[in-house]
């Protein structure tokens, strides 16, 4: 794993407020075929945080391992911090889960996460 992925992982592990569990299970269920460099690290990264809300760590190091050659692309031009920022701040912005209850939030995060989008990032 190289630095810019441990860093975003780390940040990941850091911002676990509700809303960005909801923006997480959404997102991941919206994803789209964008072909820019930082679209494929965030397809990564939102499967990724779902897995990690799920507390399934090895699945979202297996979902960031397969954008490696991406975030090396991204890290050339801004620091590792900045990016798991900016990735956060997106995520944040797709959907406010924050409005559901736990129940509902663990509903949404599973199906997210068990998504066809989301599963290839996991093997």
């Amino acid at each position: 794993m190289t630095t810019a992925h441990a860093s975003l992982i780390t940040s990941m592990h850091k911002c676990g407020s509700i809303g960005m569990i909801a923006a997480a299970a959404i997102s991941a269920m919206a994803l789209t075929g964008c072909s820019s460099t930082e679209d494929k690290v965030y397809k990564a990264f939102r499967c990724a945080k779902v897995a990690s809300l799920l507390e399934s760590d090895s699945a979202a190091k297996r979902a960031m391992s397969k954008v490696t050659i991406e975030m090396e692309k991204l890290t050339m031009s801004a620091s590792p911090e900045y990016i798991g920022r900016k990735l956060n701040e997106r995520f944040d912005e797709e959907a406010p889960l924050y409005r559901y209850g736990p129940a509902r939030r663990t509903a949404v995060l599973t199906k997210a996460y068990e998504s066809s989008q989301c599963q290839i990032y996991y093997k």
